[in-house]
């Protein structure tokens, strides 16, 4: 897991897919409950508190896994959402992008690549291996739609 603050109301969570396979992500009811055990996880071990009104994103991508993209409401009812979450949820399947300066040509007949603006960017079309994924991941920008 890894995270990327981007203010004080924005941030993504990043989770590979071997940390959330067992998630049914088509049932609200399902991800909502991992999402509070989430949170828990979040202020245990990297004492960041989620409380308040979150509009939440979920980018899914077979090969990568997810990144939840979380937006605080700022509203003036502190006391009301003192140690409260509420959340609405949007679950997106999309495919995602990895923006690279050199072409990884170890991993090219998996991936496609395209070519915007003077930037790289790689497809995955087939599956990595995990010594693949890692290196790429290490040697890249992640790239999904906000």
């Amino acid at each position: 897991m890894s995270i990327k603050f981007i203010s004080d109301l924005i941030f993504d969570i990043y989770l590979k897919k071997e940390l959330i396979n067992k998630i049914n992500f088509n049932d609200k009811d399902d991800l909502e409950k991992y999402l509070k055990k989430l949170f828990k996880i979040l202020k245990k071990k990297y004492n960041i508190t989620v409380e308040g009104f979150y509009d939440i994103t979920v980018y899914i991508d077979k090969y990568y896994g997810v990144v939840f993209h979380l937006q605080k409401e700022d509203l003036d009812y502190y006391d009301y959402y003192k140690n409260q979450v509420d959340m609405r949820i949007i679950t997106v399947d999309t495919e995602f992008m990895y923006e690279v300066e050199d072409i990884p040509f170890d991993i090219l007949n998996k991936v496609k690549v395209c070519v915007s603006d003077y930037n790289i960017y790689l497809k995955i079309e087939e599956e990595l291996t995990k010594l693949e994924m890692m290196n790429l991941m290490e040697n890249s920008k992640l790239v999904f739609d906000k």
